[in-house]
């Protein structure tokens, strides 16, 4: 009889699993030592403050502030599929050529030489409908997102000072999003793209003065043209995209300077708590900071005329500005927070 045989009635033999719990006993000093390790390379690196900062930024507190985020994602999904579409594409209206790809009904017709590339992506290329019609979608939501995001930021305020200058950026976004979707919608060289051409030629030559030398410039002379095509692919793949990310870097720069806003706060500290902090009974009114996060700030009572603010004493935001009061002696008196 062994070892293992000699267990008792009615007890089950011990199972040998001790190769099988040394490694849980081995992790926490594992996950010790990885700890340590981070510890020791952020106080030298500070690379978690910064990490936390990025992630801040890209994940912020409220729903709302992710439709910026979508149309930049969104941009960059048509940057990934105008590349691969641009590989196939032709943009010559004037050279007419008979199909004979795969498409059935449109063997043997006469069709000009970007309608037939159009033709091939969609259905010779491998993968290429697919990535047209996420290009098609893309550009959609690019555009969708711009115009929710720019209602969020007007209906909230967050375009006032000093932020006026990222609302003119977005807006410009905007108007660059649909020329380029104008654009990038009438090379195909059909009969949609066609109406919205025609649609373009009218809007140009209407313009007082200078529209018919528009309409003659763009589209090579009047409608249809034989230019017009072979003009907007440089605009569509090239001019716009550049002023696009421009735009995107100078947006980015600007909202990275003067952070992410907040909406107001649900109250304001009243005249009274106001007063009394800041022992100034002559100002009437309570602290207001920026236009677009009305938080409740209160003055520090060591420092009532100081710029440091807060219920903590802690240095308000650099928009934290006390209103005028218009009975007391600060009238006109204004501060900016370091």
């Amino acid at each position: 009889m062994t070892a293992t045989d000699a267990t008792e009635p009615g007890t089950e033999p011990a199972d040998d699993t001790s190769t099988d719990v040394a490694p849980a006993h081995r992790h926490p000093k594992a996950h010790q030592r990885a700890g340590r390790l981070g510890r020791w390379i952020d106080s030298r690196t500070g690379i978690a403050r910064v990490g936390r900062g990025a992630l801040n930024k890209v994940f912020p507190n409220h729903w709302s502030f992710l439709l910026g985020e979508i149309a930049l994602y969104s941009f960059v999904v048509l940057l990934l599929t105008g590349i691969y579409l641009t590989l196939f594409f032709d943009a010559d209206s004037t050279g007419m050529t008979t199909y004979d790809g795969s498409y059935g009904p449109m063997q043997g017709v006469q069709v000009s030489e970007a309608y037939n590339s159009a033709l091939e992506i969609s259905f010779d290329v491998k993968g290429g409908l697919l990535v047209r019609q996420i290009h098609h979608w893309a550009a959609l939501v690019f555009v969708g997102a711009i115009v929710l995001h720019l209602c969020r930021v007007f209906f909230t305020g967050a375009f006032r000072r000093p932020r006026e200058l990222n609302w003119v950026v977005g807006c410009t976004l905007f108007m660059l999003a649909v020329v380029n979707g104008f654009a990038g919608y009438s090379l195909l060289d059909d009969q949609l793209s066609g109406t919205g051409l025609r649609i373009g030629y009218s809007v140009l030559i209407s313009i007082p003065v200078i529209g018919p030398w528009l309409g003659s410039l763009i589209f090579g002379g009047n409608f249809p043209g034989d230019d017009v095509i072979a003009r907007l692919y440089p605009i569509h793949i090239l001019v716009v995209p550049l002023l696009i990310i421009a735009m995107l870097t100078v947006h980015l720069t600007v909202l990275i300077r003067h952070k992410h806003t907040h909406f107001p706060a649900r109250a304001l500290a009243t005249t009274t708590s106001w007063a009394s902090a800041c022992g100034r009974p002559t100002c009437s009114r309570p602290v207001r900071c920026s236009s677009a996060c009305s938080v409740r700030w209160r003055c520090s009572a060591a420092s009532p005329r100081s710029t440091r603010c807060g219920s903590t004493g802690r240095s308000a935001p650099r928009t934290c500005r006390r209103p005028a009061s218009p009975t007391g002696t600060w009238a006109g008196w204004r501060e900016r927070c370091a």
